[in-house]
């Protein structure tokens, strides 16, 4: 889990959110586990109840920057993927775009083939996300029955 920071206890005044987890990560003797459970999957408001008097309120820190991607899928024509850091488009070698798209190929094994050849700078989980995806197309639109298919 990732830890937070503004953490408040349950009069509003704040605390170090290390002292919030501590009572999480290091439950009293009792057995009884402080529950935590998500406020606010948008904002990232946690709560830890330790008991019914101690309770902490943490929430996410902000993210350093905000990253939106448009993504201008013309069925008629390639797909275009631009990305914005900060509002500002960014382009060159450190963006890496992935578009898993078999378009009116109908996935066959030569898509299939070609979009899970990965060059070896690509990340593990981007590798399987893209083959775990191509796989689900590959499957759905051309039920390949190659034996050296992993489709």
């Amino acid at each position: 889990m990732t830890r937070h920071n503004g953490a408040r206890d349950t009069t509003g005044t704040p605390v170090p959110p290390l002292e919030a987890w501590s009572h999480y990560d290091n439950p009293p003797r009792s057995g009884q586990w402080p529950l935590l459970r998500e406020l606010d999957p948008r904002t990232g408001t946690y709560e830890i109840r330790v008991s019914g008097k101690l309770r902490y309120e943490l929430r996410r820190a902000e993210p350093a920057q905000r990253i939106d991607i448009v993504v201008d899928r013309d069925p008629d024509n390639e797909t275009a993927i631009t990305v914005y850091i900060n509002g500002t488009k960014v382009t060159g070698p450190g963006i890496n775009i992935h578009a898993v798209d078999p378009g009116a190929s109908n996935a066959d094994h030569a898509w299939f083939k070609d979009i899970t050849d990965h060059d070896e700078t690509v990340p593990e989980a981007v590798r399987a996300e893209i083959d775990e995806l191509a796989a689900d197309y590959h499957k759905r639109k051309s039920c390949c029955s190659r034996a050296t298919c992993h489709g």
